[in-house]
């Protein structure tokens, strides 16, 4: 049985706010799906409790695997459009009906914000919002999670790659594919911490250099754009891979 629109909500160890972020986006969409990436408290059962459908994975397997697994249950369900948003209260869920109608027209709705965290991370994400732009002008946030998607350009957008990466590689991935994209304005209240580490951003950065280069000349862009990316790329990797090698692996998940 088809739904017109299912909500996707990955979350770890969220047990303060997942059941009111639950309640809120279950006014405004059919169903609502949370991914427990291997919660070590209760956000599973608060998000039962609020109404919502959870899929448990366990062990913790990062963002990037939670969204996929709940993007591929979402189709699964016969979904027709799917929002994505965060579970720790910093996306309004009372804003999904902007990407709904966004989706009238496009094929991925993106969410964008006007207060972005300060110091070395609000730089890094200038620099690489600057990039994209070159990729496709009206991309406004390469890293916000509230997101919308018609159920048909999931194939196109689906990657593996993990964490903080995979947000990145759905954006790339919609450009190569021709895809209609549209930016949404929304309000955020900023959480204190944020997940991602510096290592993880720069880490994302080296894959969005690898991944222009590797597919620049199958891209829908004009000539200067594609000068411009290869000769920023280049210089991105000149900088970035060596850092990334003096930093090493990433810890492993316990």
């Amino acid at each position: 049985m088809s739904v017109a629109s299912v909500a996707v909500i990955p979350a770890h160890d969220e047990s303060d706010t997942i059941e009111d972020v639950v309640r809120r986006a279950a006014r405004h969409v059919d169903r609502v799906l949370v991914v427990d990436d291997g919660s070590r408290d209760d956000t599973g059962a608060r998000a039962e409790a609020g109404g919502a459908t959870v899929l448990r994975l366990d062990p913790n397997r990062g963002k990037g695997a939670a969204l996929v697994h709940g993007l591929e249950a979402a189709v699964a369900m016969g979904a027709e459009r799917v929002i994505t948003l965060d579970a720790d209260g910093e996306h309004d869920p009372d804003e999904i009906p902007a990407f709904l109608a966004a989706l009238d027209a496009h094929d991925v709705a993106l969410g964008y914000r006007h207060v972005y965290r300060s110091g070395a991370r609000r730089a890094l994400n200038a620099l690489a919002l600057f990039w994209f732009r070159v990729l496709d002008p009206g991309i406004r946030d390469t890293i916000c999670g509230f997101r919308g998607f018609r159920a048909g350009a999931l194939a196109a957008v689906h990657n593996s790659a993990g964490g903080f990466v995979y947000e990145h590689e759905v954006i790339l991935r919609a450009v190569a594919a021709g895809l209609r994209i549209a930016s949404v304005p929304i309000t955020t209240t900023p959480s204190e911490t944020s997940h991602v580490t510096p290592r993880e951003m720069l880490r994302a950065n080296n894959h969005f250099d690898r991944w222009v280069l590797r597919e620049l000349g199958s891209l829908p862009l004009s000539p200067w754009r594609k000068s411009l990316l290869a000769a920023g790329c280049v210089a991105g990797l000149a900088l970035g891979a060596p850092l990334a090698w003096a930093l090493g692996p990433a810890p492993r998940k316990s």
